[in-house]
């Protein structure tokens, strides 16, 4: 029986093709790779999204991708009745410069606000910058249904002070650090006052150098350690709330007193003066 003969399959490809496909697979391989390693930031795949959508006309574009001029817009936040912190979380996106964070958890919710966004060098008097970045957030905090914590936080005295700085700076008791972290939660708690918050909702603290966020073994993260905090933290209900509603009543006389349903006389029997 004759045997069959074999069908000469691409007679025509040239040698070098099947080399050339196999590097191809190698590259494509690699490259996909290095897609499932990398770590992609969500601050520039906002930008980059912000960009396509309005170039291809779901939205106006934050972006003109082809023009030399800086066309960034800022969006300011509007007066959303959600009574926490929340709408201010998209406000760190838009700051370049890392000056602005907000971590949250189920319950607390911490606005971070870098001095040098607020303040001059070792200063604790409100910049132009500072008031402007504050004014920017008042429409959220004016609608804040919590209390709310201010709490100054410091570098170490040779960054805060710099070139003023001496080697007894240190020693001294007050600590400097603690003295300069209250005058600027002191400086924004004047100025939300002057935006017309009320007293009773906010709370001043000061920790100088002594609570740092992140380690201080290099010059940016003590940078970063320069902040004032505003905390908000929903566990604690607004009692001002409740002590001025029964301030009047307390004011007023009371001749009789409830406990657990048992009816006290406090006041004046019958016949007594």
């Amino acid at each position: 029986m004759a045997k069959k003969e074999k069908k000469q399959i691409c007679d025509e490809m040239p040698p070098w093709m099947i080399t050339f496909s196999d590097v191809m697979t190698l590259m494509l391989t690699f490259f996909v790779l290095l897609v499932s390693m990398s770590q992609i930031d969500a601050r520039r795949k906002l930008v980059a999204l912000g960009s396509i959508i309005g170039t291809f006309g779901f939205n106006q574009a934050s972006y003109e991708v082809f023009s030399k001029k800086d066309t960034r817009r800022t969006v300011e936040p509007g007066p959303i009745d959600t009574g926490d912190l929340e709408p201010l979380k998209e406000l760190k996106w838009e700051n370049v410069d890392d000056d602005i964070n907000f971590r949250s958890n189920r319950f607390v919710q911490i606005l971070s606000i870098n001095s040098s966004l607020l303040f001059g060098p070792d200063g604790t008097t409100l910049s132009q910058e500072g008031e402007a970045t504050l004014d920017r957030f008042m429409p959220v905090l004016i609608q804040v249904q919590y209390p709310l914590l201010l709490a100054g936080h410091t570098a170490e005295l040779r960054d805060e002070l710099g070139l003023n700085y001496q080697p007894g700076d240190d020693e001294q008791n007050p600590d400097i650090s603690w003295k300069i972290s209250l005058g600027r939660s002191l400086a924004v708690y004047r100025f939300l006052l002057d935006r017309g918050m009320r007293p009773d909702q906010l709370r001043v603290e000061a920790f100088g150098k002594f609570m740092p966020y992140y380690p201080q073994n290099t010059a940016e993260n003590r940078a970063k350690n320069r902040r004032v905090d505003i905390v908000l933290d929903k566990r604690n209900t607004d009692a001002t709330e409740r002590i001025r509603e029964l301030t009047p009543s307390i004011r007023q006389p009371v001749e009789t007193l409830d406990v657990n349903g048992f009816e006290f006389r406090i006041g004046p029997t019958d016949g007594e003066q």
